[in-house]
């Protein structure tokens, strides 16, 4: 995996080596027309076909001294650069506790009197805006503008690499369509407790969290990692088919954490639920990191040649395994809570939520004063409270 990822990162030092010549070639350029300007801001904006980027450059003393860029999706055609520039300039100056006393946008607004009195209220002294028209203050808003539009052009590239590392991932594994949506599953347990499982989405080969999912396993009384991996897939793609808007997305690939019997597992449930979406387990070697892919039926299918490839299910494998290991900590940490709680007299359920929700952990509890007990439970319950952890 190191090696892997150490050649996966050659793109990432690649771009930041151009954006550090970038920066440099801007600060070059830019010394020779900013030498009068003291405490500056200069925001750029480009709007390409798919992506935006709005470029803020900060120069003190008529020196670059720092730069922000925020990439964000292209606004509808119609709406107007002015209307785009002023609200993005209100959102990125509002709550700062520094202003800068001129700021120079790449165009005119309508709202520039609004924003000027809203700036220079925050920051206790006038904030002057101006829109160049000519001069060395509009050759900086030409290079702002230029920032913006290589930062678009290289998140498109980055875009366009993703998308053909799924469309190689699609023909390695003979599918229909390069999978846009995948979906990893990892159990976790300790023996026949806590058992829980975790369901990661990656959308274009992109972590997807909001759609991440942690399932508590029911059916089960002792570890079958078979069973509960039958029975988190039954609960997912049970709820696709009712129609839950939080399982409504349908997977274009799953990848389960484990071998051909975990595929196979996987496989089944599927069938009987009449789907059918191809399904892989993720192969790892004597130190836990995946090496190979595997299909239902046994077949190795080998990811090493292709640096990227091998990055990418070995970060979707990683991240899987971490969510369903985070999940199963917490829930034996609140298990561990309760446990201690119970044995002191006179707490029941009712009482035990309240001092959790209150302290929010065991560790709280134990050092809370009994006047503190006392403002959340009965007094006879605050002290046996208090005297437990005191004759610990």
């Amino acid at each position: 995996m190191e090696r892997a990822a150490e050649e996966l990162r050659f793109e990432q030092a690649a771009l930041l080596r151009d954006r550090l010549k970038a920066i440099e070639l801007l600060g070059k350029r830019q010394k020779v027309v900013s030498g009068a300007l003291a405490d500056t801001d200069v925001v750029g904006f480009h709007r390409g076909a798919a992506k935006s980027c709005f470029v803020v450059l900060h120069y003190l003393d008529g020196e670059l001294a720092a730069k922000d860029m925020e990439l964000l999706e292209s606004p509808p055609g119609e709406e107007a650069e002015g209307d785009i520039v002023a609200a993005l300039v209100k959102q990125y100056y509002n709550g700062r506790g520094v202003l800068p006393r001129q700021i120079l946008l790449p165009c005119e607004t309508e709202e520039e009197i609004l924003i000027t009195r809203m700036l220079s209220e925050a920051a206790g002294r006038r904030v002057q805006i101006i829109t160049p028209q000519r001069g060395a203050k509009m050759e900086l808003i030409r290079l702002a503008n230029l920032n913006g539009a290589e930062e678009v052009e290289r998140a498109t590239t980055r875009e366009e690499r993703r998308s053909r590392l799924l469309e190689a991932l699609g023909k390695l594994l003979d599918l229909p369509e390069p999978p846009r949506r995948i979906e990893a599953f990892d159990i976790s347990n300790t023996g026949a407790s806590d058992i829980v499982s975790s369901m990661t989405v990656f959308q274009d080969a992109r972590p997807l969290k909001r759609d991440y999912r942690r399932f508590i396993i029911k059916e089960i009384t002792g570890p079958d990692d078979y069973a509960a991996m039958a029975e988190t897939l039954r609960r997912r793609f049970r709820r696709y088919g009712e129609g839950d808007e939080k399982f409504s997305a349908r997977p274009d690939l799953l990848l389960i954490d484990g071998g051909a019997g975990h595929v196979s597992t996987a496989v089944g449930v599927l069938r009987e639920l009449g789907l059918d979406i191809p399904a892989y387990g993720m192969v790892k070697d004597g130190r836990h990191r995946t090496h190979a892919l595997v299909s239902p039926q046994g077949q190795l299918v080998g990811i090493q040649f292709n640096p990227a490839l091998f990055a990418l299910i070995g970060q979707i494998q990683e991240e899987t395994h971490r969510f369903a290991i985070e999940f199963h900590r917490a829930r034996r940490a609140r298990s561990t809570r309760a446990s201690v709680l119970d044995e002191i007299p006179g707490i029941g359920e009712g009482r035990k939520a309240a001092l959790l929700k209150q302290f929010k952990s065991l560790k709280a509890i134990r050092g809370a004063s009994l006047e503190e007990l006392e403002a959340v439970v009965p007094k006879p319950a605050a002290r046996a409270v208090y005297d437990y952890f005191r004759e610990e």
